[in-house]
């Protein structure tokens, strides 16, 4: 017999990943579960009223454990520690002020203050047939007064600035929703260019220091047919993850309008602003500070040389000369979400670094350079972790991604096994999974003089996590819907040589993998680049089979907290007891 707790977990679990039935014995990572899908359960958790935290995802072995971790939402839950905004701040005029977190300010890095200028994320949901323009505004305004940060402001000088966010009501979501009349039998390809128009002329809409982060373009096709919602939102205030909270508080708004019921406004658990206040704190503790000296030693290494091609200086690096993806069949994509990551108690990101640092190795091969030389790289993060107690940003909107730098070493002739335990272990040793780089390099005056002198990672790896298969249906994501990647102006110089995106997508034949490289031009040829992509994918295909393999799997020092063991002594170890 299951407890409550239990029953709905396995629901929630089951929903995300996919699947139709999940047991309270299966591991949430084991079934192709993410940091964002983590994320998901967590915020789906607490609106059924079970307080569960992204830390308890990780830290538990399987849904009944985490089931005894949960407790019931208190009847106070919206007012914690957390979520509580000082009203001391609060001006005469209704407005507060926000400091800009680390992911903000990463995204003009260069301190000029134009490189974030352009930046724009969209995504494009099904509307239901017979909206009308005042119940889509309704739905819009509901998202502005629950998510403080779309109302936000960037003002200040350069070097100094930060967000002044209105309180709720104050922005009038009339001026943010436009109405585009489409042919009620217009096709579906014609329907997907009219939407790509819209988010190249909504380029220019968006405005961060007139307060304008949110705009909505309904496509119109008429009361019978199903229109389309094209939300545009700066990437100032939206991540990956954001997404997902806003598609489903539109749901949750139409249903509320047509029922006639009011649509709740209250803070969606903790505020951005509050967490950004709290992010400047965590910078100048103590314990923060002393990460400085593993930074440094990250970034202090030598740099590998991405090819033997002169390049421009890397802050002045044009716009990208082009993308090139490659994809994964679901035979494939399968093992690396779900076989792999229980095999080694690893997670989907340990899989694809580890892919992604033996093709480098290959790569550098072809290019008649020094082989062997560790990858160091930006990972972009998504970066929600509990910085103190009381904290939930599960629900919340906001650019919480965070960036921060790692040196890969997958080793040389290494067998795929040795070389993910390897790069498992270095993940590993990143010091509270990166979260304090940011605050470092960019909340701690002391701090980031330090770091800003040291050179900058050439290569970012930014995975998107897993999506859900595309649905027919209102409120959902539609088949035009572009990506929660940034569209940048690409008139702007790139802060990488190499951009590198993986993502999943569930289809109906099982999970599909797709990377992305996108590159400059001036310091990479696309040949090059094809060869990095191509070993990538033979380096994934290797590991997928290789999960096959019955002798498959182990354990690494990280997975042992009660002895202190490396690895050579844990193989040894599982040798003997394999005899």
């Amino acid at each position: 017999m299951h407890t409550p707790a239990e029953e709905l977990l396995c629901r929630l679990v089951a929903d995300l990943v996919g699947r139709a039935r999940v047991d309270v014995d299966d591991r949430f990572f084991d079934l192709g579960g993410d940091s964002i899908t983590a994320m998901q359960l967590v915020g789906r958790a607490r609106e059924a009223g079970l307080v569960i935290t992204r830390r308890d995802v990780f830290r538990c072995q399987n849904v009944a454990e985490l089931a005894r971790t949960a407790r019931e939402v208190a009847p106070s839950a919206g007012a914690d520690a957390g979520s509580v905004d000082s009203g001391a701040e609060l001006a005469a005029d209704g407005v507060r002020t926000a400091p800009l977190t680390p992911a903000m300010l990463a995204l003009d890095d260069d301190g000029d203050g134009t490189s974030a200028a352009s930046l724009q994320q969209t995504v494009v949901v099904q509307v239901p047939a017979g909206a009308e323009l005042a119940q889509l505004t309704t739905v819009t305004q509901a998202l502005l007064d629950r998510h403080d940060v779309l109302r936000a402001r960037l003002t200040g000088p350069v070097g100094d600035r930060h967000l002044e966010i209105p309180e709720p009501g104050q922005v009038d979501a009339s001026a943010c929703v436009e109405r585009v009349a489409v042919p009620s039998d217009i096709t579906a390809e014609d329907l997907a260019s009219a939407v790509s128009e819209g988010m190249r002329r909504a380029q220019g809409l968006l405005d961060p220091t007139a307060g304008v982060m949110l705009r909505a373009l309904w496509f119109d096709a008429g009361p019978a047919v199903p229109g389309r919602l094209l939300l545009v939102a700066h990437r100032l205030v939206v991540d990956a993850a954001s997404w997902h909270v806003l598609v489903a508080d539109l749901a949750t708004a139409w249903n509320a309008v047509t029922q006639g019921r009011p649509v709740a406004s209250a803070p969606a658990g903790t505020s951005f602003r509050r967490w950004s206040q709290l992010m400047e704190e965590e910078a100048q503790s103590p314990a923060r500070v002393k990460e400085l000296l593993y930074w440094t030693r990250v970034l202090q290494g030598s740099e590998p040389v991405l090819s033997g091609r002169a390049s421009s200086a890397h802050r002045e690096m044009p716009g990208p000369a082009g993308t090139a993806t490659w994809t994964l069949p679901a035979s494939q994509t399968a093992p690396l979400l779900t076989d792999l990551p229980r095999l080694y108690s690893c997670d989907v990101d340990d899989v694809l670094l580890t892919g992604l640092a033996l093709a480098f190795a290959r790569w550098r091969r072809s290019q008649g350079l020094e082989e062997h030389q560790p990858l160091l790289l930006d990972i972009e993060a998504h970066g929600r972790p509990e910085i103190t107690a009381g904290v939930d940003v599960s629900r919340t909107v906001g650019r919480f991604a965070g960036v921060h730098p790692v040196r890969l070493d997958a080793g040389t002739d290494t067998p795929v096994a040795a070389a993910l335990k390897r790069v498992k272990e270095q993940v590993r040793s990143v010091p509270d999974s990166g979260i304090g780089y940011g605050m470092l390099r960019h909340l701690n005056p002391h701090t980031a003089r330090r770091l800003e002198q040291l050179p900058r990672p050439r290569i970012v790896f930014h995975h998107l996590g897993r999506s859900a298969a595309v649905q027919v249906a209102d409120w959902a994501m539609t088949a035009e819907n572009a990506t929660v990647e940034d569209a940048g102006d690409a008139r702007l110089p790139l802060r990488y040589a190499l951009r590198l995106t993986a993502a999943t997508q569930d289809r109906s034949d099982g999970p599909q993998l797709t990377i992305t490289c996108a590159w400059a031009g001036d310091v990479l040829a696309e040949r090059d680049v094809h060869v990095l992509g191509d070993a990538w994918i033979a380096a994934l295909t290797a590991l997928a089979e290789h999960a096959q393999d019955p002798r498959a799997g182990g354990r690494t020092p990280s997975d042992l907290s009660l002895v202190s063991l490396d690895q050579s002594e844990i193989d040894d170890i599982a040798q003997q007891l394999s005899l």
